[in-house]
């Protein structure tokens, strides 16, 4: 057992070494950033979770300037805090930066690139795009879902209504009653019907179980061929969710 473990130990660091001095001649010239190691990435993800990501941000803008490189695993992110220079990247460079990789997150193991966060660049980041922009958010459609803000305003103000009416004080709880209707004007905006109030919370259960399951998942963008097999009954359970969502979806 104990030359198995030692074989096993002389492996792992020839083949970290063989990383190290690979990743050192290979060097590519990138923003100022925390030091990272190759992999694993910076080396505060193991004590932090990506989603203090905000903060880790404003502390590192405020430490090496408006450009900040990042490593989450083995992939490099490059943040811009001022608009001027992420106008310059994004626009009047917007050629050399369209092929840009998706950034590894949970969403992107759980979306197949079907979603316009997690999507490589190219014709269905495009129509995506286009779906998003001209479509739903733009102006000249806010007209369109005049009848649904009427029937969500409905959903809203009825059980506060019934809350009132049966308080003998007169006060409701009004948090839940906006989440929910917020969430009813949402689903009719993906699907153009008015759902049963049974269906719209199906979905929103489905939705918020994989959203809070997704900060579990943060593991698989480091080194993900690897932790992939490590945590795969997490990656299981997240798949399992995403089949309920399509099955609520599909219909």
């Amino acid at each position: 057992m104990d030359i198995w473990l030692l074989m096993l130990l002389s492996l792992s660091f020839a083949t970290a070494v063989g990383l190290l001095l690979r990743h050192a001649t290979k060097k590519r010239r990138l923003p100022p950033g925390p030091p990272a190691v190759p992999i694993i990435g910076n080396l505060f993800w193991l004590r932090r979770s990506v989603q203090d990501e905000e903060i880790i941000l404003r502390e590192l803008h405020g430490r090496y300037g408006r450009i900040v490189t990042l490593h989450i695993g083995s992939r490099p992110l490059i943040f811009i805090s001022d608009r001027t220079l992420a106008h310059q990247a994004l626009v009047e460079h917007g050629a050399t930066f369209s092929d840009r990789v998706p950034r590894l997150h949970a969403t992107r193991f759980l979306s197949r690139d079907h979603i316009i966060s997690a999507a490589a660049y190219g014709p269905l980041w495009r129509l995506l795009r286009r779906n998003l922009i001209s479509e739903i958010l733009h102006s000249s459609r806010v007209k369109l879902y005049a009848h649904g803000r009427a029937w969500v305003l409905q959903v809203l103000t009825n059980p506060l209504r019934s809350q009132a009416a049966s308080n003998y004080a007169g006060a409701v709880t009004a948090v839940e009653s906006f989440q929910f209707a917020m969430f009813c004007l949402l689903v009719l905006m993906c699907f153009g019907e008015k759902l049963d109030e049974k269906a719209i919370k199906d979905i929103e259960i489905a939705q918020k179980s994989l959203l809070l399951y997704s900060s579990k998942l943060d593991v698989l963008a480091i080194a993900p061929r690897i932790s992939r097999y490590i945590f795969r009954d997490r990656l299981k359970t997240a798949l399992h969710m995403r089949q309920r969502e399509a099955e609520l979806f599909v219909p």
